[in-house]
């Protein structure tokens, strides 16, 4: 089923009445934005969520990921935190 975004949030109850997989589409750009799986699938697709959920984390935190630390700047900036 294909809901525009506006649908959703003129009736979000059809979220907690999902029988199908729900493709949020966002009309006016001709995007999807969002899959909305019924829960009861969970089990199936866990571990596919967990990668997902990883690959977001490491998108969010790419700058910090990518940057260098020097062990020795981290021991002397939480040695000054315990003083």
């Amino acid at each position: 089923m294909i809901v525009a975004i506006n649908e959703v949030a003129k009736t979000p109850k059809i979220l907690s009445t999902l029988e199908d997989i729900l493709y949020i589409k966002d009309k006016r750009k001709n995007e999807l934005k969002s899959v909305v799986i019924p829960a009861k699938y969970l089990e199936l697709i866990q571990d596919k969520i967990e990668m997902i959920e990883y690959q977001m984390w490491k998108e969010k935190n790419k700058i910090a990921l990518s940057e260098k630390l020097d062990s020795s700047d981290v021991v002397n900036e939480i040695g000054e935190k315990l003083d």
